[in-house]
C-alpha cells in the first residue's frame, strides 16, 4: 500500500511550525511606546488618516491577526461596506511603512489541512507617539500620588518584601509622593533648556529631562531630594533584604 497523505499528522506538523516560526516573536515584541519621528511620523499621520487603518491598528493592539481575519473584523464594524482582501492588504502596507504595525508570525491557513501559511500582523507598540518639534509634550507616567504609592508598597508585600507597621509603611509613602514631586518643580526649567537643541533623540530627550529637572533644583530643594531618595530606597532595600533577599531561590 502505497504512502498516502495522513492529515492529522500534516496538521500537528504545520502547527508544530507555526509555534516554531512564532517562538521568538508576539507580545513580548510590543512595546508599551514607540514614538515615531521624522519620515515615520510623516507616513503615520498620512496612514491613520483613514478610518479602516484606525481600526486595523486598533484591532492588531489586542492580538495578532491575519488578513483574513481583519476582513471580517472591518465588515463586522461596517456591514455596508464591502470588504476586500486586496483592500486590506494595502492598508497594512501602509501601516507598516510607518511603522504602526509589523509581520508577527505565520500560521496555517484554513483548518490546518494545507502546507499553505499565512502572514500574522500585530502593532508595533500599546501606544504610539508622533513626536514633532515640542518634545516637551511627551507621554511620561502621571505624578505619584499617596494611592498610588501605597499600591506600589502593597504589590511589593505580595513579592515577599517584609513591609514593616502601617505607621512605616505610610510615612514611606507620603516620601515617596514628595520624592517625586521634587523633581518635577525643575522640569520647566529643563525643558527650556532643550528646546535650545535642535535635533535630538526622543529618548535622550526623555532621559536629559529627569536628570536636568534635578539639577535645576535650589539648593534646599536639591539637598531634600537626595534626603528623601535615600529614605525612600534604604527602605525598600531593607524590606526586600528582610523578605525575598533572606532566602534566596536557587535554581
Amino acid at each position: 500500500m502505497g504512502a498516502g497523505l495522513d492529515t492529522n499528522k500534516d496538521a500537528s506538523g504545520l502547527a508544530a511550525l507555526s509555534r516554531a516560526l512564532t517562538e521568538d516573536v508576539g507580545d513580548k515584541n510590543m512595546d508599551t511606546l514607540k514614538i515615531l519621528t521624522g519620515e515615520e511620523a510623516v507616513a503615520a499621520v498620512h496612514a491613520l488618516n483613514d478610518e479602516s487603518r484606525r481600526r486595523i491598528l486598533y484591532a492588531l493592539k489586542a492580538r495578532r491577526m491575519s488578513t483574513s481575519e481583519l476582513v471580517d473584523f472591518l465588515a463586522k464594524k461596517d456591514p455596508d461596506n464591502t470588504i476586500k482582501p486586496q483592500t486590506v492588504r494595502y492598508h497594512l502596507k501602509e501601516l507598516e511603512r510607518s511603522g504602526l504595525v509589523k509581520q508577527d508570525g505565520y500560521e496555517p491557513a484554513g483548518n490546518g489541512d494545507t502546507h499553505i501559511l499565512k502572514k500574522l500582523w500585530r502593532a508595533t507598540a500599546e501606544n504610539i507617539f508622533i513626536a514633532t518639534g515640542n518634545l516637551a509634550a511627551l507621554p511620561e507616567r502621571p505624578a505619584a500620588d499617596i494611592t498610588t504609592s501605597l499600591d506600589i508598597i502593597d504589590v511589593m508585600r505580595k513579592l515577599g518584601f517584609a513591609i514593616p507597621d502601617e505607621e512605616t509603611l505610610k510615612k514611606t509613602a507620603k516620601e515617596f509622593v514628595e520624592w517625586d514631586s521634587l523633581w518635577r518643580r525643575g522640569r520647566e526649567s529643563a525643558e527650556d533648556t532643550l528646546e535650545q537643541v535642535s535635533e535630538i533623540d526622543p529618548k535622550v530627550y526623555v532621559a536629559l529631562r529627569r536628570i536636568l529637572s534635578i539639577l535645576y533644583l535650589d539648593d534646599h530643594d536639591y539637598e531634600r531630594y537626595w534626603t528623601v531618595s535615600r529614605q525612600v530606597t534604604d527602605f525598600f532595600r531593607k524590606a526586600f533584604r528582610e523578605g525575598v533577599g533572606r532566602n534566596p531561590k536557587v535554581y
